[in-house]
């Protein structure tokens, strides 16, 4: 089943087409990993893929849903997209916990299941001392966890990640890859921006953008990456 679909999509901010044309069907237990130099448009395919931004051009859909005719994005991201940001967005005045939960709270769920949701998903990524600490008393490896922490917090069916393994050593960035992966694996759509072809190669398909548009594509999963 195709969670999200990208359909002749174009971007344009002035002058500047960051995608031209760009079509993309992600399925669900699909991991596809997006690479390309900088300014090829990788940032805004994944913010149009998760509703924060719109297309000049083309249509969006979730699950079926064509952005365009959706009122309430930000209610639709919170239940149905993980979002993991390349600079992580987390709130200072909150801890790790409250962090993870705030999402599922705007959400309508109650405190007490939030956080008990919040508690798993951080023993889950392996960040389950860091619930009560503030991000500043963090780690950039354990920041990067409580942000991972939060996007799959819930039953999102897509996960959308921005670099997820910036800064971070290569044992800890394989830990990261193997939890998308595990999450693809257990139905989740995952959309992965990387410039790294070693992390890329634990994706089931690889796109490559150029000047906006897809250059390339294919599968290029290989067993040894995990």
């Amino acid at each position: 089943m195709t969670v999200v679909e990208l359909k002749d999509v174009t971007r344009e901010h002035g002058q500047v087409r960051a995608l031209r044309g760009v079509s993309l069907e992600v399925a669900a237990g699909e991991l596809v990993a997006v690479m390309g130099p900088s300014g090829s448009g990788k940032s805004t395919l994944l913010n149009l893929a998760g509703g924060l931004d719109r297309p000049t051009s083309g249509s969006v859909t979730i699950e079926g849903r064509d952005l365009a005719g959706v009122k309430d994005l930000a209610a639709l991201r919170r239940g149905s997209v993980g979002y993991v940001f390349q600079d992580l967005n987390l709130i200072p005045s909150l801890t790790a916990a409250e962090n993870v939960m705030l999402p599922r709270e705007l959400d309508g769920v109650r405190a007490g299941r939030a956080r008990t949701e919040a508690l798993a998903v951080l023993a889950e990524v392996g960040a389950e001392d860091t619930a009560g600490r503030f991000p500043e008393a963090l780690s950039g490896g354990q920041r990067q966890r409580v942000a991972i922490a939060r996007a799959l917090a819930g039953e999102r069916r897509l996960l959308l990640a921005d670099e997820p393994t910036g800064a971070l050593d290569t044992a800890t960035g394989d830990e990261i890859l193997h939890l998308l992966r595990t999450r693809a694996d257990a139905g989740a759509a995952v959309l992965l921006v990387t410039h790294e072809p070693r992390y890329a190669a634990w994706a089931d398909r690889v796109i490559y953008l150029r000047d906006g548009q897809i250059a390339e594509a294919g599968a290029v999963r290989l067993e040894s990456a995990r």
